[in-house]
C-alpha cells in the first residue's frame, strides 16, 4: 500500500477560483454546492477539488472520511480539530 498527502484549507464555493468552482458546477448543481464544503486535492499530478459531501463519514481514530475512486484506491480525509484545516491522503492498495 502506498500514500500521499496534502494539506487543504476547508473552503466554500465562493473561495474557489472560477476553474475550479467550473469544475464542481459539472459534478453538482449550483444550489448544491453553495451548501457544500471543499478540498483541494494536489497529489500526483493531479490537482483538483473534492466535495466534503462525496466522502462517506467514518467512525475511525485516524480518517474521518472516504472517498473511493476505484476498488484499488480511495482519498481520505483527516480535519484537524482546531483550525479550518484538514489531511487529504490518496491511498493505493
Amino acid at each position: 500500500m502506498t500514500s500521499t498527502y496534502n494539506r487543504s484549507e476547508i473552503l466554500s464555493f465562493y473561495d474557489l477560483t472560477e476553474s475550479q468552482q467550473c469544475e464542481i458546477l459539472d459534478l453538482i448543481e449550483l444550489e448544491e454546492a453553495e451548501q457544500d464544503s471543499f478540498v483541494i486535492i494536489n497529489i500526483k499530478n493531479y490537482y483538483g477539488v473534492l466535495p466534503l459531501s462525496m466522502f462517506m463519514r467514518t467512525e475511525n481514530n485516524f480518517t474521518h472520511g472516504v472517498y473511493g475512486t476505484s476498488y484499488f484506491s480511495c482519498y481520505t480525509v483527516t480535519f484537524n480539530r482546531f483550525t479550518d484545516e484538514c489531511v487529504v491522503a490518496y491511498k493505493q492498495f
